[in-house]
């Protein structure tokens, strides 16, 4: 029961992590104007005086920290499968001609997607906390909850 508590609440979490995972991006092409610009080397000198944001599950270890986030980012590879049923629904709905048949049927493919990417993490998660320490894994589920309180936080701000 605990172990369902705890892959609950990491799977709660793990939207958080793939929203901090960082993604490589190509930098903006920069022209003349750009360049000339006498904002643009400010704007970077005071980048590399910015901090870096706090590890997530600062209360873990190290390596817990690691094991736990290597099996979250892990579900960036499921997410085409679930972007192509959503742009296949964005189609439809914005076609001129409503099919409503045919909405209903990439709907029900969008959420079979999304149910396997989601059973999918779970089983990731549950792998990675079973390898967790005792601490790492009652650290893990105090920095859930407060992540969750943070996110309840933000969400009743927004209502």
């Amino acid at each position: 029961m605990k172990t369902l508590i705890l892959a609950t609440a990491a799977l709660i979490a793990a939207p958080v992590a793939a929203q901090s995972a960082a993604t490589p991006t190509q930098a903006p092409a920069t022209t003349q104007a750009d360049k000339a610009s006498p904002r643009s080397g400010h704007m970077m000198h005071k980048k590399s005086h910015m901090k870096r944001p706090a590890p997530m599950f600062r209360g873990m270890s190290e390596a817990g920290r690691k094991e736990l986030m290597t099996a979250m980012r892990a579900s960036q590879d499921d997410r085409a499968a679930v972007s192509a049923a959503r742009d296949k629904i964005a189609a439809l709905v914005g076609a001129d001609k409503l099919d409503s048949k045919a909405l209903q049927t990439a709907m029900d493919e969008e959420r079979r997607a999304v149910d396997a990417q989601h059973a999918r993490q779970q089983q990731r998660v549950l792998a990675a906390i079973s390898k967790l320490s005792t601490e790492d894994r009652k650290a893990f589920a105090a920095d859930t909850q407060k992540a969750r309180a943070k996110m309840r936080e933000r969400m009743d701000s927004w209502r």
